[in-house]
């Protein structure tokens, strides 16, 4: 599918409504959703654009998201699949959403000018501009394991009280944040070899890949989490087998998200720091 039809797709998707896409349309329709969040962000809120862009990043993706969340709630209770294949298969949809916003912001801080770069994302660059990947100091893994618990948290309070929309809120800023930090120092770092800045982001991208992965995977899990136990408050009485059901399954989600995060944590500690000092 081009990036055209999904893009024509996406805005009928707006208009009318349509069953949750599959995989790659999925991921086409988020690329989209991204793209026109991070432009509409630049040209109406030129001075906020890096938090403006990341709220309308995730409010273009709501109503794909509530198909995605229909669509688990009748495999759930109408007996269309396993409770644990149907939440699989809505963890693994927010992942691919979240991997598409990801690329799309990889792809804007690489193909624009530094400047630019700057200007639009101004918060999620911080200050990690002219410095080298080798410098970026990873942590301790009490420090590391800390900082991610406290991102989870917020995640799932985020996703708690306002659903789906708080999901999406986190997902798309942890996912505007990796995407220009890392190609925005593969630009501006100073040990740039003569292979370029797209070299130098592979290999960081590399490095980080292993535990950036097991982490937007484990904040999808608490989000859900949070997500599901909302919906339980709102829907059924405390004590009751619905309630109970649905309880279980958020604790089941949400254990499994932090044990993710757990590994997530050791490999970023351990791996991606081996990596970087093999790499470069």
């Amino acid at each position: 599918m081009s990036f055209r039809r999904a893009t024509t797709i996406f805005l009928l998707d707006i208009a009318q409504g349509d069953k949750p896409p599959g995989p790659w349309r999925l991921l086409l329709e988020s690329v989209v959703a991204a793209t026109f969040g991070i432009a509409c962000g630049r040209l109406l809120f030129p001075g906020e654009a890096s938090l403006v862009g990341v709220f309308l990043v995730a409010i273009g993706q709501t109503r794909t998201a509530e198909r995605l969340l229909d669509r688990n709630r009748v495999e759930v209770w109408g007996g269309g699949a396993p409770a644990r294949d149907a939440n699989a298969r809505l963890a693994t949809a927010l992942l691919v959403m979240f991997l598409g916003v990801l690329g799309t912001y990889v792809a804007f801080a690489l193909l624009l000018p530094i400047g630019t770069v700057e200007t639009m994302f101004g918060r999620q660059v911080g200050d990690f501009g002219g410095r080298s990947i080798t410098e970026v100091d990873f942590g301790n893994l009490p420090r590391i394991l800390g900082h991610n618990l406290a991102v989870a948290g917020v995640a799932f309070l985020f996703s708690l009280v306002y659903r789906h929309a708080g999901m999406l809120l986190m997902l798309a800023w942890n996912a505007s944040v990796w995407g220009v930090v890392f190609p925005f120092t593969a630009r501006t770092a100073p040990d740039v070899s003569a292979a370029g800045s797209v070299v130098y982001f592979a290999k960081a991208f590399v490095a980080i890949f292993p535990h950036l992965l097991l982490e937007a995977v484990s904040y999808v899990l608490v989000a859900l989490a949070g997500v599901f136990l909302s919906k339980a408050i709102r829907k059924h009485k405390p004590g009751t087998p619905a309630f109970r059901q649905v309880g279980l399954a958020s604790a089941r989600i949400g254990g499994a998200g932090l044990a993710m995060l757990a590994v997530a944590c050791v490999l970023e500690a351990q791996l991606a720091p081996a990596l970087i000092s093999a790499l470069f």
